[in-house]
């Protein structure tokens, strides 16, 4: 039997260039590799679409060539915000997401809300957001409608340039892992090495009750799970004996572009979450919606004792923090316009907690206490404690000291909360985001 090697950060400056057959520095062939052209190395300027402001674009190239040469390689530039720009260079730098829950939403059809997540993704990828993160939710209902976001991914790539895609997460418990390995490995061959594997192990009861497992065996599930995954990307072929799963000798294709593999990131959300994920040494991925800030510091806290306990040292892309964010004329307009979608938001969140099986026992008591909370938050609470909404100086000033105070490597922006914004509304709070809040954070 195999044993399994310790997690090693990927590269986010070229996700293939570790590739088999892949030679860094040199151009890739083929469709689905395009987006891997512009990684470290190349020495002329990426494809665009020409939509960029002219004085804009001459501001990235200046800087682009400065942080070449202070590297000792050629310019390394985009035409437009993006993670290869800002991630060159060895100081920390901030990464920005786009969250997607596809909530129903009033008088408009499930294909309509697809189409306009994608529509949206396409949007957030011209304004240099860095990744975009699909959230997996089951029985649903109005609360969401993304229940297989692995399969949404080559769709994206094919609709943008350079957005990464994430999923926000896929529960490990509810899948069997060596059929997943294979549907997150064929879409980061799909989608040229663009995939962020976001895994976690649910917490909603009516998806393990849908499924018929077990809710308290999630965590030994996910452990087992997470490990043959890591497995069937990293070796020709393996075996594994666990409790729940068992692998003898197979050899698990396709394997992915990004070597070793996908980047792995695990949601945390509860104290006992995130010191068991600081003991792994794993990057994770928190959200304000279930881990109100308040409650961050004292879990952010346990988690760096954790992995230094471990030895684990601190990585660029250790904390991911999803926050559901708008932008307003003023904090007062930002807020009222919010107000509809969170209200919205927590009545179907406690629709899907108040169907609690009474077989879930030992479980009841946290879980009606969650179904209590989400009954009596008031709306002020959570814009002080779960959301950033105001004009753009609250959203800077705000957005900033957590960024200082978790050490985020990602803030993820939630933008349609609830699903109650006009479209246009959403477009234009993701483009003032884009053209004041970035340049400040970057």
């Amino acid at each position: 039997m195999r044993r399994l090697d310790p997690v090693r950060a990927p590269s986010r400056q070229g996700p293939a260039r570790d590739a088999p057959g892949v030679e860094a520095g040199r151009p890739v062939r083929g469709v689905l590799l395009e987006p891997l052209l512009s990684h470290q190395g190349r020495r002329r300027l990426a494809r665009h679409d020409g939509r960029a402001a002219p004085a804009a674009r001459a501001r990235l190239l200046r800087r682009g060539r400065r942080l070449g040469r202070r590297e000792g390689r050629g310019p390394v530039v985009r035409a437009r915000r993006g993670s290869a720009l800002r991630g060159v260079g060895a100081r920390p730098v901030t990464r920005f997401g786009l969250f997607f829950q596809a909530s129903e939403a009033p008088g408009r059809s499930h294909a309509e809300r697809f189409a306009e997540m994608l529509d949206l993704i396409a949007l957030g990828d011209e304004l240099g957001f860095d990744v975009a993160w699909l959230a997996e939710i089951h029985f649903g209902g109005a609360f969401s409608l993304l229940s297989s976001p692995l399969m949404a991914v080559p769709t994206i790539a094919q609709r943008t340039r350079r957005i990464r895609i994430g999923t926000a997460v896929v529960l490990l418990p509810l899948h069997h892992p060596l059929s997943c390995a294979e549907q997150a490995a064929t879409a980061d061959l799909l989608s040229g090495g663009r995939l962020e594997f976001g895994v976690g192990r649910g917490s909603i009861p009516s998806q393990f009750h849908g499924f018929r497992v077990p809710v308290a065996e999630n965590r030994a599930r996910f452990d087992e799970a997470l490990d043959i995954i890591r497995l069937a990307w990293t070796q020709e072929r393996f075996s594994y004996r666990g409790k729940f799963y068992q692998v003898e000798d197979l050899a698990v294709v396709p394997k992915p572009v990004q070597r070793p593999h996908p980047p792995i990131r695990v949601a945390v959300h509860t104290a006992e979450s995130f010191a068991h994920i600081g003991d792994k040494g794993l990057p994770i991925y928190s959200g304000t919606t279930t881990t109100p800030l308040p409650q961050l510091r004292e879990c952010m806290a346990l988690y760096r004792e954790r992995l230094a306990a471990g030895g684990h040292p601190w990585q660029r892309d250790q904390m991911a923090l999803m926050l559901p964010v708008h932008l307003g004329d003023s904090g007062a307009a930002a807020r009222d316009a919010m107000r509809p979608g969170v209200l919205q938001y927590y009545q179907n969140l406690r629709t899907i907690f108040a169907q609690i099986p009474a077989s879930y026992g030992d479980h009841l008591p946290r879980l009606r206490s969650i179904e209590e909370t989400i009954a009596n938050l008031p709306f002020e609470k959570f814009c002080r404690d779960q959301a950033v909404f105001g004009d753009v100086a609250e959203v800077v000033d705000r957005l900033q000291a957590a960024r200082d105070e978790f050490g985020l490597s990602q803030i993820i922006c939630w933008f349609d909360q609830g699903s109650r914004l006009p479209r246009a509304e959403v477009e234009r709070a993701m483009r003032r985001f884009a053209d004041q809040v970035m340049p400040k954070l970057a």
